[in-house]
């Protein structure tokens, strides 16, 4: 059966890997200052509508989120995140490791409130030099547990934020999968308007690896955090000699020859395929008798499983156990399903009827 374990296990797109091979005999100048990284650069400032954006490409999620986080903030200040956003469960420490506390609020299901930071603001200023300064946002889109943000959720964040002079960094991971997003009206041309940094994932959206890096110039936050990008990046060991393979393939992703019908680049439309399949597999589940733990159009989607249930779909089908307060109280976990670029509709359909199976026992 086809695995919904994550949305990284296939290798790259066709249209990526050929991009590869066209340019691969290519030589390029290290350390992502090729032209291809400049091009992929100039396209994402276009996409996103900020011609004066600083764009830099590092190869994983975790680097991207130590390099936001301390070139956002001082020694003394941290960031400010939901109780189960990534790196308070997925990074091992990364962002203690560079000096910078995490300041985590009660908010559940990774999702980062206004009314969840106040009590940790209050505090901070309450005791003064005593306590981790805040210094900014974190939150990622889609979260944790696959819910998108809307304009209005996003635009309280941000001016919650700005109020209290706060950065605010947008882990884009799985940024693709939250912007097209069925019935979002979250656009990236808003979130790159508003934010002081975001990520345009590439590793979870049809590339082998990487993440673009986006830095506004119009926030004093944010020029600070471009003059020292740089230096952080090489110090955390993240500065890739090979940078012109994420060029290319950022370039390929964002090459506006490729838009659709919709004027969609590739980039959205990868994603746009994974969340097309990722909603027949929530119907699809839901009519096979399991309840969701939310209501998402993301390419993440979680349900209630006995633990039974969910050793069966993840032993066949790859899904990700997870250990969460069941609000029944009948001891269920949760199982989460990725679809990917290249998830199909049959996979989905075979998947539901195991689920029918899974049911019947």
């Amino acid at each position: 059966m086809h695995q919904f374990r994550n949305d990284y296990s296939e290798g790259a797109a066709p249209q990526i890997l050929d991009a590869l091979l066209r340019t691969n005999l290519e030589q390029c100048p290290g350390y992502g200052t090729d032209e291809h990284c400049a091009h992929a650069a100039e396209l994402i400032r276009g996409e996103i509508g900020q011609l004066d954006a600083f764009v830099s490409f590092v190869p994983g999620g975790t680097p991207a989120n130590i390099l936001a986080i301390t070139a956002l903030t001082e020694e003394f200040e941290g960031p400010l995140c939901a109780a189960d956003a990534h790196p308070t469960i997925h990074e091992t420490g990364a962002i203690e490791a560079h000096g910078r506390r995490l300041l985590a609020t009660h908010d559940p299901l990774g999702r980062l409130t206004v009314a969840g930071m106040q009590p940790l603001w209050d505090a901070a200023v309450a005791n003064g030099n005593a306590t981790t300064r805040p210094g900014m946002l974190y939150f990622s889109h889609t979260s944790e547990l696959g819910y998108v943000y809307t304009r209005a959720e996003f635009d309280a964040l941000c001016d919650w934020a700005h109020e209290r002079e706060l950065a605010v960094y947008v882990d884009g991971a799985r940024m693709a999968s939250g912007i097209m997003a069925a019935g979002s009206d979250l656009t990236i041309q808003h979130i790159a308007e508003c934010a002081d940094v975001f990520t345009l994932g590439g590793t979870k959206n049809g590339m082998l690896f990487g993440e673009a890096l986006v830095v506004s110039p119009r926030t004093a936050r944010g020029r600070r955090a471009i003059e020292r990008l740089p230096y952080l990046t090489k110090r955390a060991g993240q500065l890739t000699a090979k940078g012109r393979v994420m060029g290319v393939m950022y370039e390929a992703a964002f090459d506006p020859t490729t838009r659709d019908d919709d004027g969609l680049v590739l980039y959205w439309q990868l994603a746009k395929q994974a969340n097309s399949c990722a909603c027949r597999l929530a119907t699809g589940m839901a009519q096979a008798g399991f309840e969701p733990v939310l209501e998402t159009a993301g390419n993440q989607q979680f349900f209630w499983v006995t633990p039974e249930q969910g050793e069966r779909f993840s032993e066949v089908a790859g899904a990700e156990l997870q250990v969460q307060p069941d609000p029944t109280g009948a001891g269920r976990i949760v199982a989460r399903f990725v679809t990917s670029w290249a998830t199909r509709p049959e996979d989905v359909d075979e998947l539901v009827t195991f689920a029918r199976e899974v049911t019947e026992r």
